[in-house]
């Protein structure tokens, strides 16, 4: 089993297309659960969300890392995957994700963007897609957030997340992993 974990604070213009994209994977959806973690939204995020995730926990703090801490906390199986909830998965994610952790401690995956009008956009995300796979193969991971699995007895050893930055928790979070473990990257595990 996997958990994916998604942090969020007033996300509704986003959070159903995220919650659909992971209701729509290749593995069998009972062999994962869904957590949104809500850092006590102001908008609709809850209660939309409430119709996709198996679990919605609420805190008080806005702090990525402290939420998607939090919702791991909550988490029942042996393996992490977090995302964003103005990110859209692949089918394929959850099943790239399980795949590279029997071998490894966490994984990541190819990045793009979802906006099709701009060309600045588009080549930003390509660059950082280009980025975060060479950084794996060169042992200097620059893991994005949204697009992280890991085994929670090794996030655990961590700590998790940093929570005394508001940016940057995810990056600290791989350069910390690959003092320990193994990291990998899966084609399977695209984002947009």
């Amino acid at each position: 089993k996997i958990s994916v974990v998604i942090p969020t604070y007033n996300e509704e213009k986003f959070i159903e297309k995220c919650l659909a994209a992971l209701s729509n994977q290749t593995l069998p959806r009972e062999s994962y659960e869904i957590i949104v973690s809500d850092s006590s939204s102001t908008d609709r995020t809850v209660e939309i969300a409430k119709k996709f995730a198996d679990k919605v926990v609420v805190c008080k703090k806005v702090s990525a890392g402290f939420g998607r801490n939090f919702g791991a906390k909550h988490a029942k199986a042996d393996l992490l995957a977090f995302t964003d909830a103005d990110s859209i998965v692949s089918s394929t994610w959850l099943e790239g994700a399980v795949e590279e952790l029997k071998n490894a401690d966490g994984t990541t995956g190819p990045i793009s963007s979802v906006e099709k009008d701009s060309l600045l956009f588009r080549i930003f995300f390509k660059l950082w897609g280009i980025q975060s796979k060479a950084s794996v193969a060169l042992k200097v991971p620059v893991l994005p957030g949204y697009n992280i699995a890991v085994k929670k007895s090794v996030f655990e050893k961590l700590h998790g997340f940093s929570e005394k930055n508001i940016t940057v928790e995810d990056i600290d979070l791989g350069l910390r992993l690959k003092k320990i473990g193994k990291i990998s990257f899966s084609e399977k595990m695209k984002v947009k």
